[in-house]
């Protein structure tokens, strides 16, 4: 079980899905940087993610770190705070990130950060038995949220787990 350093979006995704809990069942550690600490349990303590967001730091599986990003560092510019803070954490740390957005994702892949988002954890959560079938999941998904891949990243994840696209 690797170390994560987890961004706003797949937490967000995760929790609207009520499944934050998978991030505790597949990594000894799951940390997030202030920034993102403030924008999805401060600025969105009112919301589905916030308060399960404060529920697993207060349960103590989510653990927020200081990191200030290195402002100097080209690649980071023009990226959210939350983006640029989990991108740091996770270069400092050498940690597996969960990022959605393709700029973020642009980036860390810059920077030689070893990275997966909210389809990878929901790939391995089906892989480990976790989730019964990912296509449910990916359903669930559109439905509760903005998020969106191409289709050939859904069939690639189909595939990964043994389920073929409907």
């Amino acid at each position: 079980m690797a170390v994560v350093v987890a961004d706003s979006s797949p937490l967000v995704y995760l929790a609207r899905l009520g499944r934050l809990e998978l991030l505790r069942l597949l990594y000894s550690e799951v940390l997030i940087p202030d920034a993102v600490w403030r924008e999805v349990a401060v600025e969105g303590g009112d919301f589905t993610e916030g308060r399960a967001l404060m529920a697993a730091a207060s349960a103590g599986w989510i653990r927020v770190e200081s990191c200030a990003p290195a402002a100097e560092e080209p690649s980071l510019r023009g990226l959210d705070d939350g983006e640029r803070e989990a991108i740091t954490l996770a270069i400092r740390l050498r940690a597996l990130l969960i990022i959605d957005e393709a700029a973020g994702r642009a980036a860390a892949t810059k920077l030689g950060v070893t990275l997966t988002g909210t389809l990878g954890v929901l790939v391995q959560a089906t892989r480990r038995g976790f989730v019964p079938r990912l296509q449910t999941e990916l359903d669930r998904l559109r439905v509760a949220t903005n998020f969106r891949c191409a289709d050939e990243l859904i069939t690639d994840a189909l595939k990964a787990v043994g389920e073929k696209k409907p």
